[in-house]
């Protein structure tokens, strides 16, 4: 009988090479194969299997158990995934979006709409600490005003993704930087006050250039009001219009507020829309139930206006809910085979200075975010990976924290195959990869996180002994 080898974590140039394919698969079914992403995360997945079976020597359970578990673990993002479906139908059928569209037409013009749909974005998100809750509701009306307006879809959502996840990588009342502050033991208001510098700046010049980028859209503008007329006129005429279609959308973002957890706020979301569709809209019970299963479909007998509403409905999410399933499996494997560690020791070995120690801390952070397609678990591996080397450099752990919730928190929007990534597909229509160079808010933070890091402004320090453990409590700002 032939002996069994013990199984073994790949090595760095193993890791570079299965990352060079994946990333040659990626590319390939994305640019030249046009077939979905789904199928290229599965055949990434397939590859990085049979490579950790028979060149690793894993076990086929050993590496399915990783994948479920990072399955199990994402299952409440798929709840949640699948629940926008059942808002956006019901809020559609019920007049909420439509109202909420209606109005943002006569408030907005195009040249201040990525301006304001930034503003309103950050400040709804920090509010209520969650991004998926104003992704789902206040980025779906958007990015259908955006259309109404001429806005480019692109550079719209740009907006609207730039707004969201800056409000909640800052927000102390958000999940993802309260994992960053807890697992590097930072208290939130110490994180929130050191993110000044990084996402409070970034902010500032982000909403800079979308007030900048607004002037320069290329429209015609009498030709644009002629147009937004007739699509309000549409609009109203189809719809019964007053405030109280607000009210499921003031529901989520109290409820929010008030740290209610997220999925039953939305479930009450949902069941607000259902009433104000039957008791304001004259929908029937049998007809919303049908809605909010299989989608809203607006006939107003206005092409454009048809395009912008008919959409949602829980069956329409299938082929996302199936790319998010397709991408957890495959970072469970690489999870297991260890690709991402095996790539951050070998940087840890050859990092010199500080600044260098931020820009690949940075750099792990977003690829760990690809190959897990969560934000949660690059945050967790990365802080884990570098703990020891801001120690040894005299940082302050909260710089640790900063690192990588700049370098995850926005991506968990941006990359295709993650759980808020395709939450943003499903609730604007963009196509994939196209809003990424217009989240300016994303990278103006990142690169005011490398400029800190080389220049050692706003980089707290800290003194430990020999064994790496804390001296002082206090910080001394560089």
């Amino acid at each position: 009988m032939k002996e069994k080898k013990d199984p073994r974590k790949v090595t760095f140039i193993e890791a570079i090479i299965l990352l060079v394919i994946f990333i040659v698969v990626m590319m390939y079914g994305a640019l030249k194969g046009g077939f979905p992403t789904a199928m290229s995360v599965l055949y990434c997945g397939v590859i990085a299997a049979v490579y950790g079976g028979f060149v690793l020597h894993w076990s086929w359970d050993e590496l399915f158990k990783s994948a479920l578990n990072v399955v199990q673990s994402a299952m409440p993002a798929m709840y949640f995934l699948m629940l926008t479906g059942f808002v956006s139908a019901s809020w559609l059928a019920g007049g909420t979006i439509p109202y909420m569209i209606d109005l943002g037409l006569k408030i907005l013009s195009p040249q201040i709409f990525l301006f304001a749909a930034f503003v309103l974005c950050w400040i709804a998100s920090m509010a209520t600490g969650s991004s998926w809750a104003i992704i789902s509701s206040v980025g779906l009306a958007l990015s259908a005003i955006a259309t109404g307006l001429g806005v480019p879809l692109p550079v719209a959502v740009g907006a609207i993704v730039s707004g969201s996840f800056l409000g909640d990588k800052w927000s102390p009342l958000s999940d993802t930087p309260n994992l960053a502050a807890a697992v590097n033991g930072q208290d939130i208001m110490k994180l929130f006050t050191n993110l000044l510098p990084t996402a409070g700046l970034g902010g500032i010049i982000a909403a800079v250039m979308f007030l900048i980028h607004g002037f320069f859209l290329n429209m015609d503008k009498n030709a644009n009001m002629e147009s937004i007329a007739e699509l309000t006129g549409v609009l109203e005429a189809n719809y019964r219009f007053s405030f109280i279609l607000l009210v499921p959308l003031a529901f989520v973002i109290i409820m929010c507020i008030l740290k209610f957890p997220a999925l039953p706020v939305v479930v009450g979301g949902v069941v607000l829309g259902i009433l104000e569709a039957v008791l304001i809209q004259g929908v029937t019970f049998s007809e919303i139930t049908n809605i909010v299963w299989s989608g809203y479909k607006a006939s107003t007998g206005n092409e454009t206006v048809d395009a912008l509403l008919t959409r949602g409905g829980c069956t329409s999410l299938s082929g996302l809910l199936l790319l998010l399933f397709m991408a957890f499996i495959f970072a469970g494997i690489l999870n297991k085979i260890g690709v991402l560690d095996s790539i951050a020791e070998k940087l840890t070995r050859v990092i010199k200075g500080t600044g260098s120690l931020i820009l690949c801390s940075l750099l792990t952070s977003i690829l760990g975010g690809f190959l897990s397609a969560s934000v949660y678990v690059s945050i967790i591996l990365n802080t884990e990976m570098y703990d020891k080397a801001y120690r040894k450099a005299g940082l302050d752990r909260v710089n640790l924290a900063r690192t990588t919730l700049e370098a995850t928190a926005h991506w968990g929007g941006m990359i295709a195959y993650s759980g808020g990534g395709v939450l943003v597909l499903s609730a604007t229509g963009v196509a994939a990869w196209s809003y990424i160079p217009f989240t300016y808010a994303c990278w103006a933070g990142m690169i005011l996180t490398v400029i800190w890091g080389f220049t050692g402004k706003f980089l707290p320090k800290a003194e430990y002994d020999e064994n790496l453990e804390l001296i002082e409590t206090e910080t001394k700002n560089a």
